[in-house]
């Protein structure tokens, strides 16, 4: 049963959610817990001509396909059978969040819950888990709101963040015409350390082990026409829209992705470029891994959606190659 402390806390807080619908103390990780990028093997593509990298990685080819690509990409991968961290870019772009921050706060309100005593998922609250449920798997905007401002916005989220740490994140505040979160700028390294709290364990006492498989639980049942991005490759490469890769017995894939127009851009939106992302785990078919694509300035082309479409394909040509080197 949950403790009645949590039941206070969370009555108030859940009364407070649901009238925004209707309208609309953390201990850090050891430096030894921490994660870090040391054994790291970096990639860089060069503008012109992009360089692959040296030797035999995971990330090999990429750079190669990339050079043919419009935008800006990032991508790190945490290999867990070699323990080895690899990353690449094509540009120091600011790179923007958009829907993935929402596993941050996940994270951030299973880390509060658990520090309540709470068993999850049963003693959390309908209404809260209602929220966390619709936030990850249907990517729902109104749900992340809720959670992001009574979880303590933009202030709260930096200081859950900083026990991992992600030093590269920088969380959006609320502004008076915006919710804020969604202009969260990151980097994908800094992603690939939050998606291994949940895959991991890594940094440890984050989150318990019941958090963590109730947050990859809700990440394994994203919508069909939502779960692009990393899934292909690992679900093999038939990916199209509108429900993209298939699940494959045997390969479990955890993601959320991200989608949306660029903030700085002050066009009319159809004119304006993309920023398309996709994060998660991977384990299957003697491959475990984490793996981040953030993908920014994809081309408006003729308008419309073409941006988000152009950047779910670099992504996706990106993740099969990941797939097939790790192989």
């Amino acid at each position: 049963m949950p403790q009645p402390h949590l039941y206070r806390r969370m009555g108030l807080a859940t009364g407070a959610l649901l009238l925004s619908i209707a309208a609309l103390t953390e201990s850090v990780a050891t430096p030894a817990e921490a994660a870090t990028h040391a054994d790291t093997a970096r990639a860089t593509c060069l503008n012109s001509p992009r360089a692959a990298a040296s030797g035999l990685t995971p990330l090999d080819g990429i750079c190669e396909y990339l050079d043919g690509r419009e935008g800006v990409v990032q991508v790190a991968l945490f290999d867990k059978t070699t323990g080895r961290f690899y990353r690449l870019s094509t540009g120091d772009q600011k790179q923007f969040t958009a829907s993935i921050v929402k596993v941050d706060i996940l994270a951030k309100w299973l880390r509060n819950l658990q520090q309540d005593r709470a068993k999850i998922p049963g003693d959390i609250p309908y209404s809260i888990r209602y929220l966390m449920q619709n936030m990850i798997q249907h990517s729902d905007n109104v749900a992340a709101t809720s959670l992001f401002y009574f979880g303590g916005g933009c202030e709260g989220l930096t200081r859950f963040n900083r026990l991992i740490p992600l030093d590269a994140t920088k969380v959006a505040c609320e502004t008076p015409t915006y919710y804020g979160w969604g202009n969260t700028t990151t980097t994908a390294a800094d992603q690939v350390d939050l998606m291994k709290v949940f895959a991991y364990d890594k940094p440890k006492r984050i989150l318990r082990d019941n958090a963590r498989n109730y947050g990859l639980e809700l990440m394994q049942g994203v919508q069909p026409d939502q779960r692009f991005g990393i899934s292909c490759g690992p679900w093999g490469t038939s990916c199209s829209p509108p429900n993209y890769a298939q699940p494959v017995p045997g390969v479990t894939v955890a993601l959320k992705n991200g989608w949306k127009t660029l903030p700085t851009c002050s066009l009319p939106v159809e004119q304006c470029p993309w920023q398309v992302n996709s994060t998660g785990w991977v384990k299957g078919q003697g491959r475990d891994y984490v793996l981040t694509v953030l993908t920014t300035d994809d081309p408006v082309g003729t308008g419309g959606v073409d941006g988000f479409n152009y950047g779910i394909d670099t992504i996706q040509n990106v993740s099969k190659r990941v797939w097939d080197n790790l192989n």
